[in-house]
């Protein structure tokens, strides 16, 4: 009995402690409660805190050499902007003063579309030499033993010209060759000067006609006697008669040189002329200065012609000697100025 008591003793007095404790109360804290501080994770969640900054790049561990190299994390802002700007940055930058706002480059006007080249634009022609409306113009003609009489008549209408040639002989020989020789040429005048279209040849009985296609650059011959004939040409094509009155509409200084396309009346030839200079002139009008121009020497024998500097450039004597030998010429006998 005293075995089982001693338990059932126990039991009793730390039942009365316990009773006793919370009846009079307990004026401590537990130990463990008074030591142990709030943890981490409470504190965190019930204080602000600022953002949590990146891990700093001393923090990882260094990557092996043998590694690739890893992306480098986000430097501070001012390392970024400073490797982001070129190097031509710092000039653009100039362009502008802190202290203004940024300039705006506004753009330029459009160019204009250039001309072509001018390997496509072409200098513009010197003005004419300026002729009268009207103009008669008489020579006296020499051909071998020939003798005659000779009149060229220039007529401008505007932008159209008409040259017309009266030849015939005179003496006895106006009694052996009956007839006259009419040549005729029109057109039109352009910036350049003279522009044949048409082109006509009476001899006797005789008659042939040429027209030119300056747009598709072909001449056709109807000759008195055969089928047409058809030349090409490229550039300025001048006849007989239109090539006198354009060297007076273009005479140019001395030292120059002339190239023509001519059809003469039978084919189309190719001339240059050398601008000897000038010359005085004894006439039937008197002395002249004038402007002497040669053909170059070909096969189409010699033509020379002398142009009156104070009478519009008008010619006032032509040479021709044709490879034969034969020899002719034309000298001025009046100029007269109908109204």
């Amino acid at each position: 009995m005293g075995r089982s008591a001693r338990p059932w003793w126990l039991a009793l007095a730390g039942s009365l402690l316990l009773h006793g404790a919370l009846l009079g109360g307990l004026t401590w804290s537990l130990p463990q409660w008074q030591a142990q501080p709030e943890s981490l994770p409470i504190e965190a969640r019930l204080m602000p805190s600022p953002p949590v900054a990146p891990p700093r790049p001393s923090v990882k561990p260094p990557v092996p050499p043998s590694r690739p190299k890893p992306v480098p994390l986000p430097e501070p802002v001012e390392n970024v902007a400073e490797a982001a700007i070129p190097e031509a940055a710092p000039d653009v930058a100039m362009a502008a003063p802190p202290d203004e706002p940024p300039a705006v480059e506004m753009p330029g006007p459009e160019p204009e579309p250039a001309s072509p080249p001018a390997a496509e634009a072409e200098p513009a022609a010197p003005p004419l030499n300026p002729l009268p409306p009207r103009l008669d113009l008489h020579f006296q003609v020499r051909y071998g033993l020939v003798r005659g009489e000779q009149t060229l008549v220039w007529i401008n209408e505007g932008d159209r010209y008409t040259i017309t040639s009266v030849a015939g002989a005179t003496g006895l020989a106006g009694a052996l060759y009956r007839g006259r020789f009419v040549q005729t040429s029109r057109g039109r005048i352009a910036p350049s000067g003279l522009v044949p279209e048409e082109f006509w040849d009476q001899r006797g009985d005789k008659r042939s006609s040429a027209r030119f296609d300056a747009a598709s650059g072909t001449l056709t011959l109807h000759p008195a006697k055969g089928a047409p004939r058809h030349f090409s040409y490229t550039g300025d094509v001048q006849d007989a008669l239109s090539l006198i009155f354009q060297m007076a509409l273009t005479a140019p200084p001395s030292g120059k040189q002339l190239a023509y396309a001519v059809f003469n009346g039978k084919k189309l030839r190719h001339y240059t002329y050398d601008v000897r200079g000038e010359e005085i002139l004894e006439t039937a009008l008197g002395p002249l200065r004038t402007l002497h121009l040669a053909r170059q020497t070909g096969d189409d024998g010699r033509f020379e012609i002398w142009l009156a500097i104070d009478r519009h450039y008008l010619p006032v004597r032509v040479l021709r000697v044709e490879e034969s030998g034969a020899e002719g010429e034309m000298a001025i006998r009046a100029i007269d100025f109908p109204e």
